[in-house]
């Protein structure tokens, strides 16, 4: 997916550039975006530190999915034993449950989710690297069009000479020797107006983080109240029967 988005900008970005074209045979060269960034070893490092974010999202999820099971499966053995009311409480339990859950799907993975603005950051720097690095080769050696092999283009068949993959490859790799590429899943301080609104979003999300875990807090205690009457309740009545059956027992 990081490699497909890189690839088509780079490919639109070039045709788009276009202006206007001599009389004389187009100059085309093309790249193979797969080589370069499998050779770039800041991309493979940023890939791998998004990987594990990904997995460690994704146990989270698997963690409170077992969570969610577990109470059903608890509702399920002791529902015949509860009071219309518990029943109702453990029920409206499992439901927020349900929803927290959803919720903290849709922030991970949802279209405007942390998977989207991680893997965009990821992309930036690398991105602009490869674009500069890509469109100067292209000026140098005057071509007027750069196709990407890798990409979803038809390339039925190129000569050798024509790839400059290596010559990219070359560029980048010299350039990082002389300004090493930190890529940093929460650094954005290049960019003051994405930091604003990506305060304001964080600041807005604990404000929500923090209800929701005041109403859970709240309808835990209800519950427990509740579970605590019913239970006192229930001793109570277990109490006059065994005090019922043993008067009978007396009296005869």
């Amino acid at each position: 997916m990081i490699k497909k988005s890189i690839t088509y900008l780079i490919f639109i970005t070039l045709i788009s550039t276009q202006i206007c074209f001599s009389q004389k045979a187009e100059r085309i060269g093309y790249v193979n975006m797969e080589y370069i960034l499998s050779q770039m070893e800041d991309y493979k490092l940023a890939n791998q530190q998004l990987e594990e974010k990904i997995g460690k999202w994704k146990q989270e999820i698997e963690l409170k999915k077992g969570e969610i099971k577990n109470l059903k499966d608890s509702l399920m053995v002791e529902k015949p034993l509860l009071t219309f009311d518990i029943i109702q409480d453990r029920e409206s339990e499992i439901e927020f449950e349900e929803k927290q859950l959803n919720d903290y799907q849709v922030k991970r993975f949802g279209v405007n989710g942390d998977w989207v603005a991680q893997e965009l950051m990821l992309i930036r720097p690398i991105q602009d690297q490869v674009m500069n690095v890509v469109q100067t080769i292209a000026k140098q050696k005057k071509f007027d069009k750069i196709f990407d092999q890798s990409a979803d283009a038809i390339m039925l068949y190129s000569e050798k000479k024509y790839d400059i993959s290596d010559l990219v490859l070359k560029n980048i790799l010299r350039s990082e020797k002389l300004e090493q590429l930190d890529i940093e899943f929460d650094d954005e301080s290049f960019d003051p107006e994405y930091e604003a609104r990506k305060k304001l979003i964080e600041e807005n999300k604990l404000k929500k983080a923090e209800e929701a875990k005041s109403k859970k807090d709240l309808l835990l205690k209800l519950r427990e109240e509740k579970k605590e009457k019913y239970q006192r309740k229930r001793d109570s009545l277990l109490k006059l029967r065994k005090q019922k059956i043993t008067l009978k027992k007396v009296k005869k």
